[in-house]
């Protein structure tokens, strides 16, 4: 009978303790080991379930799950809560931790309101830092930590730990170095290199470094040719000059690094302060009228001679360097016509140059006023003027004029006479001297 009672007994604590456990594996819980309702008096938040998810895979605390995380990627976070009692400005904390730099990677959520038995999912989102130095090996982890807290000032807080796997192929831009530093006058240089760091898994071969400030039409290149792993370096010095009057104030420096057999690419930037060329006086350019041009109106044009020049004098007012573009129309039926230099002029900011339109009238060219364009193109500005030409006849000179002909040949016949003087003088003295010299010999000898 003993035994009988014992076995009961011991069928019943059996069943005690598979209930239990049943009841524990259908309970969702990542609240401090606890399910159902909080211990009263406590701070661990009254949560009947939190999961959470990154990338779309669920994660665990203190277990190093499947998801990697790589740098420069972003991670979508996913936190559904489920309450076991109504509460109050309620709010979600996302942090990642252990990153060497000041900057806080934190993102949060709105506060919010849960009752009783509502069960909601919030979202956020993190960026793992390009730059984010992480000791290599097969057991690197990155610390998510997930902060969840009410008006009561209770708290559910748990760390997800991630792994970190780096990149093949990623390099960071440490630093901009400028020299001078800070600011530069306009119409002098600035010198410019770049600190760069290899963070990823591969060497790199042929880095192409670029500086450039984007408001002024700047750029300077520089090549790297080779950037181990973890391995920094730094460019050669970039030289930009700034235009003359370029208008003072602050200006992008934006600095790119070209890798991967030109498939990757990373930028940053930083601001340089230009001040005014003392020598530019008040030039202020203005929107809209960066170019102008100067030329005279109205010319004489002879035919029969080589023709007449236009003076074109161009002057950029703009604070970046231009290419003009000339050209003319409404002069092939009458003349001909060149521009010297060329069809192209280069102008400096704030520079003056003066181009030159060479106009030379056709022999059946009409006489009279002609009309024609001039027209002076650079990117985004074009200007045109109307230049006029008075055609007019040349002085002819008639081949029948006698009087003429008759000047010519009474010219003519005075230099033939002039010419058989001179010649006949020569004659005669040449004789003479021959005459004398053997008197001189006849003498010389006697003595």
């Amino acid at each position: 009978m003993k035994k009988y009672v014992l076995g009961l007994i011991a069928l019943f604590i059996v069943a005690l303790t598979l209930s239990a456990a049943f009841a524990q594996e259908e309970c969702v819980d990542c609240c401090e080991g606890e399910c159902g309702p909080d211990p009263a008096d406590t701070d661990t938040l009254d949560l009947y379930t939190c999961t959470v998810e990154v990338n779309g895979d669920v994660v665990f605390p203190d277990d190093v799950g499947p998801e990697v995380v790589e740098r420069g990627e972003s991670l979508d976070i996913k936190v559904r809560l489920e309450a076991n009692q109504d509460m109050e400005d309620v709010q979600i904390t996302a942090i990642l931790t252990g990153y060497h730099r000041k900057e806080k990677l934190v993102d949060m959520t709105r506060t919010f309101k849960l009752k009783e038995g509502d069960r909601d999912s919030f979202y956020l989102e993190l960026d793992v830092p390009e730059d984010w130095d992480i000791e290599r090996g097969e057991d690197d982890i990155v610390m998510l930590r997930i902060l969840v807290t009410d008006d009561s000032h209770d708290t559910f807080d748990e760390v997800y730990k991630l792994r970190f796997k780096p990149k093949r192929d990623s390099v960071v831009i440490k630093d901009i170095i400028l020299d001078p530093y800070g600011s530069v006058e306009a119409g002098r240089g600035l010198f410019a290199s770049v600190r760069v760091k290899n963070m990823g898994e591969n060497d790199e071969e042929g880095l192409k470094v670029t500086t450039s400030i984007p408001a002024l039409g700047l750029k300077a290149t520089e090549y790297i040719d080779e950037l181990e792993e973890d391995e920094s370096t730094t460019s050669e010095d970039m030289f930009l000059r700034i235009p003359s009057c370029t208008e003072a104030g602050e200006y992008v420096l934006k600095a790119t690094v070209v890798y991967a057999d030109g498939d990757e690419e990373v930028s940053e930037q930083t601001t340089i302060e230009i001040l005014e060329d003392p020598e530019c006086g008040a030039i202020k350019p203005g929107k809209d009228e960066k170019t102008v041009v100067t030329v005279p109106g109205r010319q004489d044009v002879i035919k029969g001679t080589s023709g007449t020049v236009y003076p074109i004098i161009l002057e950029n007012r703009g604070v970046t360097d231009r290419s003009y573009e000339l050209s003319a129309s409404g002069l092939d039926t009458w003349a001909t016509y060149r521009f010297d230099p060329g069809t192209f002029v280069l102008l400096g900011a704030g520079e003056t140059q003066t181009a030159y339109l060479y106009v030379t009238p056709k022999e059946d060219a009409p006489e009279g006023e002609k009309v024609f364009m001039v027209s002076v193109e650079t990117q985004g500005d074009q200007k045109q003027v109307a230049l006029t030409a008075n055609v007019l006849a040349g002085e002819s000179e008639p081949l029948g004029d006698w009087d003429k002909v008759k000047k010519g040949l009474e010219i003519g016949l005075i230099v033939l006479v002039v010419l058989l003087v001179v010649l006949i003088l020569i004659i005669g003295f040449n004789k003479l001297k021959g005459d004398e010299e053997p008197e001189e010999i006849s003498g010389q000898t006697y003595y």
